[in-house]
Order: structure tokens, then C-alpha cells, then sequence
């Protein structure tokens, strides 16, 4: 009478493991965000725009659906955030983000990255942390971020002091028209002369993620080899379809690229936390040899 109560739950558990590993092998889904920001006035740069497009097209042509977005203003950053995020399916996404333009650091000898918006009234930094919050938040499977901007200190930046601070930020996060005007209402003097920076955040490194910076201080905005790409950008359009290498060999050979392409004045370097070997190429699967019967 045992065996016979036994084998119905064994069969059953049987299933549901078998359905437990299907569901893991299945292909995880492929988003990527990619931005490229350039329009900054007087410290316009050249090749952003293109460095996003040329990595778009090399993510699409591996399998990634891809949201591009051109010169983003901080409300426009934060609307593309809320859109994007939808696409997310936890623990089922393996996500990409790329982000080429202007970066700066706050601090001298800082590793607080600053990514900057393209806001006409005031130099806006969002801090990678606020990247890193929202990829713990979304829970993909595996995260990829890619930054192709400077890091070097500015010292001729000036921060704004808290209020300013939190009412621009809250103006763009809110969408309240116009977040110039709402701040000059609040405190009354001309933003131009001050940095906002978003940084508003714990800055936990998220997990199963890798991130590759273009480079540790100054990142260059043209390439030797094509004037209209960067040389990180032109190097990680070059390799992103290598096949069957994991990500950490992917990001080695740009990095070697680069410094050719620079002479060794610019270098890239990755941080990770990644348990296992991801593959934007994945490999080739080995069918088992069978004799024949």
C-alpha cells in the first residue's frame, strides 16, 4: 500500500523538477537601454550619437531588443527608467545598459562615477549608484553596464546645496512642467553656474552584474581607426559578436584594442560580482555521440 501512494508523489515531484530545469534552460530574454548624450552647449561632443546607434545596431544583430535614447534631459532619463523597466522580467532578463557622453567624479580620487544629462539650465550628474538602485530593483538575471565617459575630478564644478538640490530633482522626477522655472521659484537665483547631482541612493553594488568603464580618467570621444566612434565604443561594436567566449574574455580583448588604439593612454577596466560565465554569443551545443543500435 506504501509503494503504491509513493510512486504517484515521486512521479509528481519527478515532473516538477523536470519543469524546474526546462524553465531554467530556457533562453533568458535580451534587453538592452543604450544612450548617447551630446548635446552639452559649449562642451558639446562628436561622437555619442553614434557611438549609441553603432551599439545598437551590433546588440539587435545579436539577439537584443534594444531601447535607444539620444541626449536625455534628467526628466527624460527618469520617463525612460519607468518605460524601460516594464520590459524587465525578473530573474528571466539578461539586461543591457550603455551609456556614452560626459562623466565626472565630485570628489578627487572618488569612485562615485557621475553620468551627466544634457539640461540646458544647470550641469546635471545622475551617480551610478542611481543605476546600480535600479538594477537591484529590477532583479534581471544578469546585468551588463557599459560607460563610455570620462571619470576624472572637475574641480571647477560647483555642487549646489540641498535645496536647489531637491528641487530640480523633484521637479524632473515629478514632470511638473518646467524644472528651471520651479526651482527659480523655490530659490530664487540662476541655476547656471552650479552642478546638480543625483546621488540620492546606497549605491549597492547589484548583484550578478558586470560594468566596464571605457576607461579611469579621460576617456577620448574619436578613434584612430574611425573618427566617428570612440575608441571604446568602436572596439566593443568589433567584438560584441565574437562567439563563444564568456563576457570577461569579450571585455579583455576590448580593453586590448583600446589601448592600441590609444598607446596605451586610455585603459579600460570592469568591476563584477558575476558567479558564473555569461556569453552574449552563446556556445555551440555538443550533441552526445550515440552508436548506432
Amino acid at each position: 500500500m506504501k509503494k503504491i501512494i509513493i510512486l504517484p508523489f515521486l512521479l509528481f515531484w519527478g515532473c516538477q523538477n523536470k519543469n524546474s530545469f526546462l524553465e531554467n534552460k530556457r533562453p533568458l530574454k535580451r534587453i538592452a537601454l543604450v544612450i548617447g548624450n551630446q548635446d552639452y552647449g559649449e562642451n558639446a561632443l562628436e561622437n555619442p550619437i553614434n557611438d549609441a546607434n553603432g551599439v545598437k545596431d551590433a546588440l539587435e544583430y545579436i539577439g537584443f531588443d534594444v531601447t535607444l535614447k539620444h541626449n536625455l534631459t534628467l526628466k527624460e532619463f527618469y520617463e525612460t527608467l519607468k518605460t524601460f523597466k516594464k520590459k524587465i522580467e525578473p530573474n528571466k532578463t539578461m539586461l543591457f545598459f550603455y551609456f556614452a557622453g560626459h562623466g565626472n567624479t565630485l570628489v578627487k580620487n572618488s569612485k562615485q562615477e557621475y553620468l551627466m544629462m544634457t539640461d540646458k539650465d544647470a550641469k546635471v550628474l545622475v551617480s551610478i549608484y542611481k543605476i546600480y538602485e535600479f538594477l537591484d530593483e529590477m532583479k534581471a538575471r544578469y546585468n551588463i553596464v557599459v560607460i563610455d565617459a570620462c571619470r576624472e575630478f572637475q574641480a571647477n564644478y560647483i555642487p549646489s546645496n540641498s535645496k536647489q538640490n531637491r528641487a530640480y530633482i523633484e521637479a524632473s522626477k515629478n514632470a511638473r512642467g518646467n524644472a528651471r522655472a520651479t526651482v527659480r521659484d523655490m530659490v530664487g537665483k540662476s541655476l547656471n553656474e552650479f552642478v546638480i547631482h543625483d546621488d540620492n541612493c546606497l549605491g549597492t553594488f547589484p548583484k550578478s552584474t558586470i560594468i566596464s568603464y571605457s576607461s579611469a580618467n579621460i576617456a577620448k570621444d574619436w578613434s584612430r581607426k574611425d573618427r566617428e566612434h570612440s575608441p571604446y565604443s568602436v572596439s566593443l561594436i568589433e567584438h560584441l559578436d565574437d562567439e563563444e567566449i564568456p563576457i570577461n574574455e569579450l571585455f579583455r580583448r576590448v580593453r586590448n584594442s583600446v589601448i592600441k588604439d590609444t598607446n596605451r593612454t586610455q585603459v579600460s577596466m570592469e568591476r563584477t560580482n558575476l558567479e558564473k560565465n555569461i556569453w552574449l554569443v552563446p556556445k555551440k551545443a555538443h550533441v552526445a555521440f550515440s552508436p548506432p543500435i
